[in-house]
């Protein structure tokens, strides 16, 4: 892989340092359409995935507020509390999955400033385990993973009917569902034949088109303009890639190696869907986060300063730009904290 000129840029243009009450490692922050809000997971590794959302205002954090589903509590019992896999509705609310102990996975949704989630789908419409929410661009339809043929199936929502249905039903579980910038195709991962590979599907139609990939697991796509990124560990399980492939089909090309594999998010891009976001498995290296151009004209590498960097986010909104990572900080802490810098005018 051939890359264009580094940039390095030295930030030092520090918001802080978003700090929660007990331990646990953020992860997987994504900021609201409009950046006055961040919502990010904090895993303790061990019984429990919590779900925060935070007022941002001038790259400055309020306190984070947890975020508790109906019948939960801040405590957690033996099977532990999971919520997480936040995507905002571009008109506003923020959706995400969560259960409690011994419950059923399902998706919520909590207007910006509210206290109360709730589902936002009942049982009747959408039984089973749902995964995986996203939100068409134009806020009308979701589309989601369920358990309820126990097959994995995606499933839609559209608001213009008010009916819940199935887009696509094979044997082999569906992952990771995305939509195009258009809403009419999903892309999506599925095993198959040992590995994960990629396929599309076309609203209205009943084929998956499989898309070449490469050898390995191809995970979490997602679409960028006129391709599809997405992780790759075709050069062996302990090296994580991004790659990018014509969405209308044609030969992978690697965009960035090595990357710090997030935990559950896709591939990050920047707001105008112009370049990917990542950071390095390599400890000289995982101080930055870096921006690669997806037309292969250049990198940028933003230095902040604190280890083992992951999970970056860029917003821009109102004239100004943010970057969300998590990182360890240099000293005190075991935890991976959650960060916000100002990078205005570097995209």
């Amino acid at each position: 892989m051939t890359l264009a000129l580094t940039l390095a840029l030295t930030l030092t243009a520090f918001a802080g340092e978003v700090t929660w009450v007990g331990g646990g490692h953020a992860g997987n922050p994504q900021w609201s359409p409009d950046g006055a809000w961040l919502a990010f997971e904090v895993n303790n590794n061990a019984d429990k995935v919590d779900f925060y959302v935070v007022k941002v205002a001038n790259g400055n954090a309020s306190a984070p507020q947890k975020v508790v589903i109906p019948g939960g509590s801040s405590s957690f019992s033996v099977g532990g509390s999971y919520a997480a896999n936040p995507n905002w509705h571009p008109r506003g609310p923020v959706l995400f999955e969560a259960a409690n102990p011994g419950g059923l996975t399902r998706i919520y949704f909590l207007s910006p400033g509210g206290s109360s989630p709730a589902e936002y789908l009942s049982v009747a419409q959408a039984p089973g385990n749902l995964a995986w929410p996203t939100i068409s661009p134009d806020g009308t339809t979701l589309a989601f993973t369920s358990s309820a043929t126990g097959q994995g199936d995606v499933y839609a929502f559209s608001q213009a009917t008010n009916k819940v249905y199935v887009t696509m039903s094979t044997d082999i579980p569906e992952n990771a569902p995305r939509f195009s910038p258009d809403g009419k195709v999903l892309v999506f991962s599925k095993k198959n034949q040992g590995t994960e590979d990629l396929f599309t599907h076309t609203f209205g139609t009943s084929v998956q088109t499989p898309l070449k990939g490469g050898s390995g697991d191809q995970s979490r796509p997602r679409f960028a303009k006129s391709d599809i990124i997405y992780f790759t560990n075709e050069r062996g399980d302990e090296h994580w890639d991004i790659a990018a492939i014509p969405s209308a089909g044609g030969e992978r090309r690697v965009v960035a190696q090595d990357i710090r594999l997030p935990l559950r998010s896709q591939p990050s891009l920047t707001p105008d869907s112009s370049a990917v976001l990542y950071t390095s498995s390599a400890p000289a290296k995982d101080s930055s986060v870096y921006v690669t151009k997806l037309d292969g004209t250049g990198t940028k590498e933003i230095k902040t300063g604190l280890s083992a960097v992951g999970d970056a986010s860029l917003v821009t909104a109102a004239g100004r730009s943010f970057l969300a990572f998590t990182a360890l900080p240099t000293s005190g802490s075991d935890w991976r904290q959650l960060h916000i810098i100002d990078v205005t005018g570097q995209f």
